[in-house]
């Protein structure tokens, strides 16, 4: 089975593509103070955008719920559910089948997020897919 190639997805219009999604899903989700939203990457997986809870309420480096400031914006690759995906925080990660540990890649935009810092995001991430699916086709990961 061949690997991804990441020149082929890591591309300048779906940096674009990706940062838009984050930028935009961001102030939906400022104004709404709920909710997720999710870009489909593949069959298997989806980048999501959502509420996560656990963070400290004077942590002035992420976007804190108006009405539950323990709860902050947070963004991952995840396993895609088309069903349900209306709170990131039941949304699975994709795990190693040796230890059952989580692959772990989420992050906290920051209030202060540039265009570029997006832009650099959406890069990580798109990068984060392209090992997610060679992992899994390895058979290093599992998605269920």
């Amino acid at each position: 089975m061949r690997n991804m190639n990441k020149r082929n997805i890591v591309t300048k219009e779906n940096i674009k593509k990706i940062a838009d999604f984050l930028e935009s899903s961001i102030e939906w989700l400022k104004e709404a103070d709920q909710g997720c939203c999710g870009f489909p990457l593949s069959d298997d997986l989806s980048l999501y955008i959502g509420w996560s809870s656990g963070w400290a309420e004077d942590d002035d480096t992420v976007i804190h719920s108006k009405t539950e400031p323990s709860w902050a914006i947070d963004a991952a690759v995840k396993v895609r559910n088309d069903y349900d995906c209306s709170d990131f925080e039941y949304l699975n990660f994709p795990y190693y089948k040796d230890g059952g540990d989580c692959l772990f890649n989420s992050v906290a935009p920051s209030p202060k997020y540039t265009r570029k810092d997006f832009e650099n995001n959406a890069k990580w991430f798109l990068e984060t897919f392209v090992a997610m699916t060679n992992a899994h086709k390895k058979g290093e990961i599992s998605y269920s």
